[in-house]
């Protein structure tokens, strides 16, 4: 039951509604909003299972790229992807990079990237920003004038976010998974 002057989801009436793309197909959406509204996380949204086992046997020597050295024998602990890669995991999901304009950082079109919910962005993080309904991967960048989404690759322009422009950021990119 509503009461007072708040619709749906909390929002004051009068508050318009604002349309926004999902990084989701729309027929799984149903089911995991009803899992998120039970569990209250991000991973239920995003089907992330963070914390199902995935170790690997972890060499205990490096792997010269150079020239080749004799290789030990010796195996260190298995290493679990999910200590590298998930710092909170009820906060942190995956997405597919598309595009080029982060290649200076090392994000390259096919990449996975790792984004934290919880982390606040600071000055020259990477971040998953939501811009006017559509997603981006920028480094984040407060100026005196607002922010700035800089692109790391010199064939496209940064983003200078307006005080109109509907801007969220989703998320900062912890790490990066590449696809070769």
């Amino acid at each position: 039951m509503l009461h007072g002057r708040k619709g749906i989801g909390g929002r004051p009436r009068s508050e318009p509604t604002k349309v926004v793309r999902l990084p989701l197909p729309i027929a799984q959406l149903g089911a995991r909003l009803a899992r998120l509204r039970n569990m209250g996380d991000v991973a239920a949204l995003l089907a992330v299972a963070p914390w199902k086992q995935a170790a690997v046997p972890l060499v205990g020597s490096n792997a010269a790229c150079g020239f080749p050295s004799p290789a030990d024998d010796h195996l260190d602990r298995p290493l679990d992807f999910n200590e590298l890669l998930i710092e909170n995991p009820a906060s942190t999901f995956a997405v597919r990079i598309a595009g080029e304009s982060m290649i200076s950082a090392g994000l390259f079109p096919g990449d996975i990237a790792i984004v934290d919910r919880s982390r606040r962005p600071t000055n020259g993080s990477i971040v998953l920003a939501l811009l006017d309904g559509e997603f981006t991967i920028k480094r984040y960048r407060m100026r005196s004038g607002g922010v700035l989404l800089q692109a790391e690759n010199p064939a496209f322009a940064d983003i200078l976010v307006s005080e109109e422009a509907n801007f969220e950021v989703w998320g900062v990119v912890t790490r990066s998974i590449r696809m070769l």
